[in-house]
């Protein structure tokens, strides 16, 4: 193991705001302990949404002036998936 590791370890920055993981391990936790695992595969894929757009807001918007389809369809994708989840799950798929 490098011994450098620990010291580039601490180097790095959290991104994500330390009350959201707490948050989401909390629900993400008592989805699976209650074997509700389509609820906890929507909450993991709209978390990682979420904080892929709003946490990277501002890199977001710069992307859209240079790449607005990309960013459109990043936007509509992810939502979609969310929409095409909820709507499986209260068929019973």
């Amino acid at each position: 193991m490098d011994p450098d590791f620990i010291a580039k370890f601490h180097s790095y920055e959290l991104v994500i705001p330390a009350w959201q993981m707490v948050f989401y391990v909390i629900v993400i936790s008592f989805c699976l302990l209650s074997t509700q695992y389509k609820v906890g595969l929507i909450i993991t894929y709209s978390f990682s949404l979420y904080w892929g757009f709003v946490l990277y807001w501002g890199d977001v918007v710069g992307s859209f002036s240079r790449y607005p389809g990309a960013v459109t369809l990043y936007i509509v994708s992810g939502l979609l998936v969310v929409i095409l989840m909820i709507i499986a799950c209260l068929r019973g798929y």
